[in-house]
């Protein structure tokens, strides 16, 4: 009996350890400063402090700021880099890094390693780590405006049912909203993280969701009240297209997948369809993680070879879809879980 209870605290502490042990786990190349969903001002000087952990090979990491949610691509070839550091930086791969004086709302930092040439196929690998910032203005909200003609007009009378016009029942397209601050700058306010809310006064002309996608559905005029911290501005929306009706196509994008690094991919959205039975137009388009060579992204199956990664990594797309009179869905969103 008395070898029994020994066998039993012994397996109790063993068992604590080993929970310890995972717990305490730290990731290899993690920022670990700042930390995930602080919040900082716009325009503020933020501490960077990086552990790049076991991973060898390291010559420099660049960081990158973008809006969440938002094509990252885009958004990284419209900003340079924000800062790159390297092993001579104090600390070594961090530093000081400035929030965008532009920035407003939910911000991913990004940080992206730049390996030695020769070691690795730098190509097939992804070493990078990710963070939420919230950013708010120091400055106060003056007015909002919109960056289109006033009042905004839609319709074509001798329209031709092709792709890219704009004027078709179920088009849908983001809503050019800005505030300007008393600090002189001009910031887009369009999402709601932003603190922005929309109401619209006939929703049989168009709708509009919480992130400022704008969707025409008939014919009329409507007003469109938008609110942000004690703001709010009135744009005047009218509608004239063609009177066929159009239903929007529904984006599915597939399940979540989880992979292994050097797994050949496939993002199949060909299970969204239009309500009438047309064909569709796809668009997929990369929204979180570093940078992936997706091939044919413009087609209902995309691909794209998962990279070597030195820890679990998760790579998010989007994809929207149009049918061919013009008519776009809402955006949906697929995970792809890459492990080593």
């Amino acid at each position: 009996m008395e070898r029994f209870w020994h066998w039993v605290y012994i397996s109790g502490i063993l068992a604590f350890c080993s929970l310890f042990t995972f717990t305490t786990t730290v990731f290899p190349f993690s920022i670990v400063e700042p930390k995930d969903s602080s919040t900082y001002l716009s325009g503020e000087k933020v501490p960077i402090n990086l552990d790049i952990g076991e991973v060898g090979g390291i010559t420099a990491v660049h960081y990158f700021w973008y809006a969440d949610g938002e094509d990252m691509l885009e958004e990284l070839v419209d900003r340079k880099r924000s800062l790159i550091s390297t092993p001579d930086h104090h600390p070594p791969f961090g530093g000081t890094i400035r929030v965008p004086r532009t920035a407003i709302g939910t911000y991913r930092l990004l940080a992206v390693a730049q390996l030695e040439e020769g070691q690795v196929d730098t190509e097939k690998w992804a070493v990078f780590d990710e963070i939420l910032i919230h950013v708010e203005p120091k400055a106060q909200l003056k007015d909002i405006d919109f960056e289109n003609e006033k009042p905004l007009r839609f319709g074509r009378a001798a329209s031709a049912r092709v792709y890219d016009q704009i004027d078709f029942l179920g088009k849908t397209l983001a809503l050019r909203v800005i505030g300007r601050f008393s600090d002189g700058t001009v910031r887009s306010i369009r999402r709601k993280d932003t603190g922005t809310a929309y109401l619209v006064d006939d929703e049989t002309v168009v709708t509009i969701n919480d992130n400022g996608l704008l969707r025409l559905v008939g014919n009329g005029t409507a007003m469109l009240t938008v609110k942000n911290r004690g703001r709010e501005a009135v744009l005047e929306i009218q509608v004239k297209v063609n009177t066929q009706t159009n239903q929007p196509p529904v984006t599915n994008p597939g399940e979540n997948q989880t992979v292994y690094s050097g797994d050949p991919v496939m993002l199949n959205g060909l299970a969204s369809y239009d309500p009438e039975g047309g064909s569709l137009q796809y668009h997929w388009s990369q929204v979180r993680g570093s940078k992936i060579s997706l091939l044919d992204p413009y087609s209902g199956k995309a691909r794209f070879l998962a990279p070597f990664v030195p820890e679990e990594r998760l790579f998010r797309f989007k994809l929207r879809v149009t049918d061919t009179q013009g008519a776009d869905s809402l955006p949906a969103y697929l995970d792809i879980i890459v492990i080593p």
